[in-house]
Formats: structure tokens, sequence, C-alpha cells
């Protein structure tokens, strides 16, 4: 078996325990996100320091915003899956709205349905998770990052198999 094999199959099996534990996945990539806000704030105020004029003082503003941001995520978890379950909830009505706009310019090709029922599923998931918010951040998060981790390893898996298939591959 190839890297891009073991690799799906590790994604496969991450993807299965996200599911199987949203809360613990959720916190984990809401763990992630705070680092990652913290070490752009800190970049971003150290960059500053070698600016100079007034676009000094809004970029430090904004880095130590940013770096509070990541230690308030990092700090209280549960707090950050919240809120980012509520952004979440957001992104996909607004994704529902659009897709639903946008399928109605495509009504006279073949498979505009498709992206309507896309659409209307975005709108269904938003709600879901919007109506059950704050509750829904403990597992919202982790069932998405699951069923994208799930996805992402399959097509690895199959991408791999086809590559193994393919003459000039070997």
């Amino acid at each position: 078996m190839n890297r891009l094999n073991w690799l799906g199959i590790l994604l496969i099996v991450l993807g299965v325990i996200s599911i199987l534990s949203p809360a613990v996945a959720g916190g984990a990539v809401v763990t992630v996100v705070g680092l990652i806000l913290l070490v752009a704030g800190v970049v971003q105020v150290l960059r500053a320091f070698q600016m100079t004029g007034s676009e000094k003082v809004l970029t430090i503003a904004l880095g130590v915003i940013a770096a509070l941001a990541g230690i308030a995520v990092v700090m209280h978890p549960i707090l950050g899956l919240a809120f980012l379950t509520l952004l979440l909830a957001t992104y996909f009505v607004a994704e529902g709205v659009w897709k639903i706009i946008a399928s109605f310019r495509y009504r006279p090709n073949a498979g505009w349905g498709w992206l309507l029922g896309s659409g209307l599923l975005s709108l269904v998931l938003g709600w879901l998770i919007w109506s059950q918010w704050p509750l829904s951040g403990l597992w919202a998060v982790g069932v998405l990052v699951g069923v994208n981790l799930l996805g992402t390893g399959a097509s690895l898996v199959t991408l791999s198999q086809v590559i193994a298939k393919t003459p000039a591959a070997r």
C-alpha cells in the first residue's frame, strides 16, 4: 500500500472517531483555532514594530485583539466552541440562501435541482444548529469535521487505488 492509501485510511479512522466523540473533536478544533489566532496576533504585533507611520498603531491593535481572542478561546474552549458553532450556523444559512438563488438562475439547465437541494440542505443544517444553540456546539463542529475527514479519506483511498492501477504510476 502506498502512502496516499495509508493517509486515506488514517483520515477515515479519525473521521469515525470525530463523529463518535464530537465534543472532543470540536474542542480540539477550537483549541487549534485559538492557537492559530494567538500565533497570528503575536506575529502581527512583532511585524508592527518594524513598521512606521499611521499603520503601526492599527496593526498593533489588530494583533493584540487577535492574540487576546486566541487566549480567550484556548482558556475557555466551550465558549469558543459555542461562538464557532454560531458562526457555522450563520454560514450554512447564508450559503443555503445563496445556493437557492443561484439554482433558479440555472433553472433551464439540467441539474439545477441538485443545487437547489444542496441549498435546502444547507438551510436545514443551519436551522438545526441554530435551533439547538449553544448545545449544538457540543456536536456540530465535531460531526462536521468528522464527515469532512471521512470524505477526504475515502477520496484519497479511491485516488490511491486508481493511481495504483494506472500503468504510468507503476
